[in-house]
């Protein structure tokens, strides 16, 4: 698991430090530009102040998909399947998962008892989990109507339209602020980047 962290961390380290390098530079020139020709920065941000909708991204997700006269159909193919993927499954998490080996593997996370307590809960959920879809895969080989009432309280749609309705709408409250305060954000701006470059500078030169 330390091996693991210590890749991660040097693969994405240089990658983050080039990332907050660009940003800071990028806040301090327009730190310096709102302060000098706020007038110009504004009619940058107008150029990239685009919007996108998020309906259009979202409206895939509100069609309805339709697999009941499929799973009908071929109702015992199915039911087989899913009961030899289950007994499997239950084949494995009951007689062959070693829960001490996941422990050790992640005992750096935690409390050694808590992290074991978590595997086996979640070893027990596994378990219920693949016992019920057993039950499941008979009643859809030999009794697929009784599942009717499962499947009708089950079929519901949930559109992602109303959720999203609040970020369809514009906020133009911190381009006026900008707007009104150009000289005091600039200068913080300009600031906090100088501040970040700097910072950035020495843990570099502290290498």
């Amino acid at each position: 698991m330390n091996a693991v962290i210590d890749l991660a961390i040097k693969t994405i380290g240089p990658v983050l430090y080039v990332l907050l390098l660009a940003g800071a530079a990028l806040g301090l020139v327009v730190g310096v530009m709102l302060v000098l020709d706020s007038a110009r920065v504004m009619r940058w941000n107008h150029v990239l102040n685009r919007w996108y909708s998020s309906q259009g991204v979202l409206q895939p997700l509100d069609r309805s998909i339709d697999v009941k006269r499929t799973v009908y159909r071929w109702h015992r193919v199915l039911g087989v399947l899913l009961f030899a993927g289950a007994l499997y499954t239950l084949d494995v998490v009951v007689f062959s998962a070693k829960t001490d080996a996941l422990v050790r593997a992640f005992r750096d996370l935690g409390n050694p008892a808590l992290v074991s307590l978590i595997v086996e809960a979640v070893r027990i959920m596994l378990i219920i989990g693949n016992v019920a879809a057993l039950l499941a895969a008979a009643v859809l080989c030999f009794r697929p109507s009784l599942l009717k009432g499962v499947e009708a309280w089950g079929d519901r749609q949930y559109h992602f339209t109303q959720p999203s309705e609040p970020l369809e709408a514009m906020r133009y409250g911190p381009d006026e602020f900008v707007r009104a305060r150009p000289r005091l954000l600039g200068s913080v701006i300009a600031l906090g980047g100088l501040y970040v470059l700097i910072s950035l500078g020495w843990l570099l030169t502290a290498r």
